[in-house]
Formats: C-alpha cells, sequence, structure tokens
C-alpha cells in the first residue's frame, strides 16, 4: 500500500511539475506575442525612434519563435486596423500648460487589450502552440 501511494505521489508530482512547465512556456509564448502586438503598434507611430525600437523588437521575436510567420502578419494587420480605430492617450504637459502630451507607449499597450487585437493575439499563441 505504501509502495502505490509513494508512487502515486510521485505521478501527481510529475504531473504538477509538468504543469507547471507548460505554463512557464505558455506564458513565455503569450508574453512574446503580447509584445509583438505592441512592437507592431510602435512601428506604426510618426517617431522615428519608435518606429526604429518596434522593428527591432519584432524581428527579436520573430528570431525566437522560429515559427510561421502567418499568425505574426495576421496579428499585425489587426493591430494596424485598431490602432487607425482608437484615439492616442494623452494628458496635459506640464512643461508646456494648455497643451497635450501624446502617449505612443501607453496607447500601444492599452491597445493590445481590444478584443480584436486580443482574439489575434489569443489565435496566434494557439497556432504557434499547436506547431
Amino acid at each position: 500500500m505504501r509502495i502505490a501511494l509513494l508512487a502515486l505521489g510521485l505521478f501527481l508530482a510529475g504531473c504538477a511539475n509538468t504543469a507547471r512547465n507548460t505554463d512557464i512556456v505558455d506564458s513565455e509564448l503569450l508574453r512574446h506575442i503580447e509584445g509583438y502586438a505592441i512592437a507592431s503598434c510602435l512601428v506604426l507611430q510618426p517617431e522615428p525612434y519608435l518606429r526604429d525600437q518596434g522593428d527591432a523588437w519584432a524581428s527579436v521575436i520573430v528570431q525566437r519563435l522560429q515559427g510561421s510567420l502567418d499568425p505574426l502578419v495576421r496579428l499585425a494587420e489587426v493591430v494596424q486596423r485598431e490602432n487607425g480605430h482608437t484615439g492616442m492617450a494623452v494628458m496635459r504637459d506640464e512643461m508646456n500648460p494648455g497643451q497635450d502630451k501624446t502617449l505612443p507607449l501607453m496607447h500601444c499597450f492599452e491597445l493590445m487589450d481590444r478584443p480584436s487585437v486580443r482574439d489575434a493575439i489569443l489565435d496566434a499563441v494557439a497556432e504557434e502552440r499547436s506547431r
């Protein structure tokens, strides 16, 4: 009986460890895909520095994933469409009273939570996971 319980305990511990490892892989994959969504938004901004950073970030993610580009291309298309349909985050510029300061980083971060972008992110994660 003790051996059976020990074997069951080892089996369950192995399952939990595998689940944790899967969670880590899935969270890293999700982070990469979300990062690609943000990078895709940054390349659409008017500031050259942000465009350059977005392009470089997206390139690193493509190299890390080493998968099909199709889900990422679809995600970038959704990001581009949503970027044109949402307003830019702004705040009052304290250094220049009466003027607004645009917040493109905040805009790109919040863009990934729009329903169509979130759906495209989850689709890309599912497709990448199934490879």
